[in-house]
């Protein structure tokens, strides 16, 4: 009967983790999509996949932290000033409330930078939308 009982508990947690872990994978896989589309320099990309209410806030502890709306970081990657790197993407930790909002901490590692990042995303009509980014850069 105990091993009736493990077995149950077990399987509960087995499930509980499995449905836990295929939560994050459309978090994760968002965030795997924003590092493309700027390695890439897609900026066609970033429209789909950002919320119209999207803002990047990058802050290095010096001046006032840059600030930029979806046009603006679109049209970073447009000029091509920003991206052309191929960064590897490390998913720290996701965190999702309610089904539909989630943060994210990320490190994206490329040749020319490191990006450290906390993602926010909401889950609108079944896809995740990145609407904020709050990163700090190192560059090699």
């Amino acid at each position: 009967m105990k091993t009736i009982f493990i077995l149950i508990g077990m399987l509960s947690f087995a499930t509980a983790f499995s449905q836990s872990k295929s939560k994050k994978t459309g978090v994760e896989n968002a965030i795997k999509m924003y590092a493309q589309l700027g390695d890439k320099q897609d900026a066609p990309g970033f429209t789909h996949l950002l919320h119209q209410n999207y803002r990047l806030v990058w802050y290095g502890g010096k001046d006032a932290p840059f600030i930029a709306d979806k046009a603006n970081f679109i049209s970073q990657f447009e000029k091509k000033e920003w991206g052309g790197d191929e960064r590897s993407v490390q998913i720290e930790s996701i965190e999702i409330v309610d089904e539909i909002n989630a943060v994210a901490k990320a490190i994206l590692d490329g040749q020319k930078a490191q990006m450290r990042s906390l993602f926010t995303l909401i889950k609108v009509e079944g896809e995740w939308k990145v609407i904020g980014e709050l990163v700090n850069a190192t560059f090699k």
